[in-house]
Formats: C-alpha cells, sequence, structure tokens
C-alpha cells in the first residue's frame, strides 16, 4: 500500500507536468515530500540524497518529474526504493526531434539519448503520454514494454478551469498559442488566415519560441488583415480569458514525426475550459480524440483544409457545441489530476 512519496524534479515543480501528479497524488490520500533540485544549483542532487536518507524510513517510492532522466541516473546507486519516472517524452525528441539543436548523430544527440536510454532502464516504472510514445520508448532504447507506462497528462485544474460567465466574442475567434517548434505547423494557421481574410473570422495568436523569427517575416509579408499576433508573456488569469472568449483553439497543424506520439498540452487546457480543439489528424492525437465526435480534424500541413474546417466550424454552432461539450465530459470522466493519479498508484501497486 502506497502512502508516501517523494516527489523531485529537474524542471519547475509548478511546471504543469509535475503540478498535476503532485495534486493528483494528494487528491488520492498521498503525503508528498516534494524537493526541488532546480532551486539548489549543482549540489541539488547531492542534495536530494541526503533528502532520501532522511526520509528513506518512512516513504515507499520516490517519483522523478518531467525532463530528469540525470536524476534517475544519479539517484539510484543510493536507493532501495521503487524510483518511478515521470518522462512523458524523451529529452532526447524535445530536444534532437523536436527542435532539430544538434543534428541525430552528434555527441551532443548520442549525451541525451544515453541519458534517456540509462534513465528508463534504471527506473522501475517510465510514464509516457501515448501508447505510440510507449512504442516509441522500447525501440529506441531496447526497454522492456512492461517498465513502461502509459498516462494521459491533464492540467492543473486550480489554473484552467471552465468559466460559463465570460462571453465569447462578437465575431467568431480562432486561437492558436503555444510554443512555436517545427511541428506546431504556424505557416498553415498563417496562410488560413489570408484565405479567410474577407469571411468576419478573427485569428488570435499568442505564441512564442524558437521559429519567433521566421514566424514574424511571415505574418509581414502576407500581411492577414484578420491576425492579431502577440508574442509577450500573458498571465495564467488573463490566458484562461483569453482562450474563455475564443470560439475555436487549433492545436498542431504539421506532418512531423514527433506528432505521432505526442499529445499537445493545449489539448488538455482546451478540454477542461470547454473549447473546441480543432487539430491536424495526426495518430499522437487520435488516441485521445475522435474526429467529430470530441475534435475537428483537417489534414496535416494544408492550409486550405484547415480553412475549410474553420468555416464549418463557425456556419454549424450547434455541432461545434456538441464536440466541446463531449470534450469537456472525457476530461471529466478520463483526465482529471486525480484519477489520472490513481491509474499511476494502481500501476505502481503492480511493481511490490
Amino acid at each position: 500500500m502506497i502512502k508516501k512519496v517523494i516527489y523531485s524534479s529537474s524542471s519547475r515543480l509548478e511546471y504543469s507536468l509535475n503540478s498535476v501528479g503532485r495534486k493528483g497524488l494528494r487528491e488520492n490520500g498521498i503525503e508528498v515530500f516534494e524537493f526541488s533540485v532546480k532551486d539548489r544549483g549543482i549540489w541539488g542532487p547531492v542534495d536530494l540524497i541526503f533528502f532520501y536518507w532522511r526520509n528513506s524510513k518512512n516513504i515507499d517510492a520516490i517519483i522523478i518529474g518531467y525532463d530528469s532522466p540525470a536524476l534517475v541516473i544519479f539517484l539510484r546507486p543510493f536507493c532501495r526504493k521503487k524510483i518511478i519516472y515521470n518522462a512523458f517524452r524523451s529529452m532526447h525528441e524535445g530536444l534532437i526531434t523536436s527542435r532539430k539543436l544538434a543534428s541525430p548523430f552528434s555527441a551532443k544527440a548520442i549525451y541525451h539519448w544515453l541519458l534517456d536510454f540509462m534513465a528508463v532502464h534504471l527506473a522501475d516504472l517510465t510514464v509516457v503520454e501515448s501508447d505510440n510514445q510507449a512504442k516509441y520508448f522500447k525501440k529506441l532504447f531496447k526497454v522492456s514494454r512492461k517498465k513502461i507506462f502509459r498516462n494521459w497528462i491533464g492540467v492543473d485544474e486550480s489554473m484552467f478551469f471552465y468559466d460559463p460567465t465570460i462571453p465569447k466574442a462578437n465575431v467568431f475567434t480562432v486561437l492558436f498559442r503555444g510554443s512555436l517548434m517545427p511541428e506546431a505547423g504556424v505557416e498553415y494557421i498563417i496562410r488560413a488566415a489570408k484565405i479567410l481574410e474577407k469571411e468576419n473570422i478573427k485569428f488570435v495568436m499568442q505564441a512564442g519560441g524558437q521559429l519567433l523569427e521566421r514566424t514574424e517575416k511571415m505574418i509581414s509579408e502576407l500581411k492577414p488583415a484578420n491576425l492579431d499576433f502577440k508574442h509577450d508573456f500573458m498571465p495564467i488569469n488573463e490566458l484562461r480569458n483569453l482562450m474563455q472568449k475564443c470560439h475555436l483553439s487549433i492545436g498542431q497543424l504539421s506532418d512531423h514525426e514527433r506528432l505521432e506520439r505526442t499529445i499537445p498540452h493545449k489539448v488538455y487546457e482546451s478540454l477542461i475550459m470547454r473549447l473546441p480543439y480543432l487539430t491536424a489528424a495526426n495518430r499522437g492525437i487520435l488516441e485521445l480524440l475522435k474526429e467529430g465526435e470530441t475534435c475537428i480534424t483537417c489534414e496535416p500541413a494544408n492550409a486550405e483544409s484547415l480553412a475549410q474546417r474553420i468555416l464549418w466550424a463557425r456556419d454549424n454552432p450547434q455541432e461545434l457545441e456538441r464536440i466541446a461539450g463531449n470534450g469537456y465530459s472525457l476530461y471529466q470522466k478520463e483526465l482529471k489530476s486525480n484519477i489520472l493519479a490513481k491509474n499511476l498508484l494502481d500501476r505502481m501497486g503492480q511493481l511490490y
């Protein structure tokens, strides 16, 4: 019976991929001892060892959070308790496959692959975001599928929630928000905005990141008059209000290989806010959502297809409301933090 755990991460504990797990565990009656390595500089991993030793008699397991494979490796020789790694995706995938910060066979790429490889083999259980991600881990890191557990990500429900008192904008408004990375396919929404320039549809982009300069250049060249682009940081309460005022949330639009197995975090934010979600039809997202039931899909990397689906959404408000309601119900039934934590606790119980 699991009653007490240590939760530690090299990334911020407040980051949603960590906060959802911690919140859900507590909702299931688990006592969570938090330890932030990020706040302790270069001595953080060493401090974690001492923190574990001081509490080892009182805990049942250690959960290592998002983007922290080195912590798993460092902790394993000193830890006799079960180690659960909340990876969701590999660092190699995020840095090399997605952001392309180094060539696939460079020293940097090999280094991050080795970190991921060692972490998933040394952890007793590794949590990933989709079944296709689990298959990818099995193939890339030669790890037993029994050591990989698929659990949806969810969202911090104290930060994102449905507020029916916030009215929708007077003009049909489409929102694209998130990181400007290759898989986002932001170029297709800019082109779709240009295609629909005379359709009384407003496009809002709240985004920043790797491809910011290229995005700004494309907007300046096409000059879609119906597109409002902002890249400044927006506090969560303002972002939540912005999302609630919009009629449609746009997901990842490219045909990037990573979309075969990843599920963007804004999916969960849109579902819990009862905001209809339009996404390119990639395998990863369709593990969770169903076209015409809990989402709307367009062809990947196709601005014309995206524009047509946006027009359909505007012209079919009853269908749009039905899809939004189905998505909200899906979140309430399967994706709340306490449900996801219960799934993990049940799987952890099988390790003993």
